[in-house]
């Protein structure tokens, strides 16, 4: 084993970390998609626990992620930086939808109570695993970040 061999295997990103990628990019498609196409979407006058579909997707997010993040932090080996810049994706456009909702009287008037409630788990739900991936990164790991090298 040569040391190109050991710095190519390193620099791989993890499975847990690759599941963790996959299922952020497809909460943010998909959690976007859905609020942007269908935005006057409501369950309708008997919807009842239609209601809180949203909320126990988000929480399902979260642990899955949780459990994904923490078998990540339990191995001894190199972690990538791509889960935690990723992590933040389902914010973004979240983020992104919440100020097109503010800026846009058309879309103002579209949109549905039950889709402003789909945006707001988008957003917590990313938020908070965004949070939790920069904690376990640096707190659990020990991971710190540096720029420059030198003493002053």
């Amino acid at each position: 084993m040569s040391f190109e061999d050991d710095r190519r295997r390193r620099a791989s990103t993890n499975p847990e970390e690759w599941f963790s990628i996959l299922l952020a990019l497809f909460a943010t498609i998909g959690g976007a998609f859905f609020i942007g196409s269908y935005p006057a979407y409501t369950p309708g006058e008997t919807g009842g626990v239609a209601w809180a579909v949203p909320v126990w997707i988000g929480f399902f997010y979260l642990i899955i992620q949780m459990m994904f993040l923490l078998f990540s932090a339990s191995q001894i080996r190199a972690l990538g930086v791509l889960d935690s810049v990723l992590a933040i994706a389902p914010v973004v456009a979240g983020l992104v939808i919440l100020v097109q909702i503010i800026i846009s009287p058309t879309f103002k008037e579209q949109i549905s109570a039950y889709q402003l409630n789909s945006l707001a788990v988008l957003i917590v739900a990313g938020a908070s695993e965004f949070l939790l991936t920069i904690w376990i990164r640096f707190v659990l790991n020990r991971r710190t970040v540096s720029f420059g090298g030198g003493e002053m």
